[in-house]
């Protein structure tokens, strides 16, 4: 598994818990569905990080919703191998689109692309974890700040490949 499969898994994930957890008010919301996701240009900055442009089809039966302050990081043994920052977007209310994202992907302090390539290896998969938050707003209702802690990463790449 390469470092941009990682990462495109990970944005997947991040969508459906943030709208699964955060919108449980609103049954249709859990009826988002993540079609695909599509990298479609990777800008290096420097060695330690990349700007990523992502296309993501989501077709979307419930309200529109926004999502900012969308940010994640990726930890094994206590270490933050590295984060992620996406830029706020907005899904259309009862219609299936295609949403262009920029995320900012930086390594952590002390990590190399290196330390990524490890993720290869089972037992370290079964040994990170994830951390992220976002902030969530339904319509025109009040935002809410959705934050999941130590999320195995062994459980969310499984989620995402159902």
């Amino acid at each position: 598994m390469n470092f941009m499969r990682l990462k495109r898994y990970f944005f997947i994930a991040v969508m459906a818990v943030f709208c699964l957890s955060g919108c449980s008010g609103i049954k249709k919301v859990r009826d988002i569905q993540v079609e695909g996701v599509k990298v479609e240009s990777i800008i290096p900055n420097g060695l330690k990080g990349a700007t990523l442009n992502v296309a993501v089809d989501v077709d979307n039966p419930a309200p529109a919703i926004s999502l900012s302050d969308i940010s994640g990081t990726l930890e094994h043994s206590g270490k933050v191998l590295g984060r992620v920052d996406v830029d706020p977007f907005s899904i259309q209310a009862e219609k299936a689109d295609t949403y262009h994202l920029k995320a900012n992907v930086t390594l952590g302090e002390g990590t190399s692309i290196f330390d990524l390539g490890r993720l290869i290896d089972k037992t370290v998969i079964e040994e990170s974890t994830v951390d992220f938050s976002a902030r969530i707003k339904i319509r025109n209702g009040a935002a809410r700040k959705v934050k999941l802690d130590d999320v195995p990463l062994k459980k969310l790449l499984e989620t995402v490949k159902k």
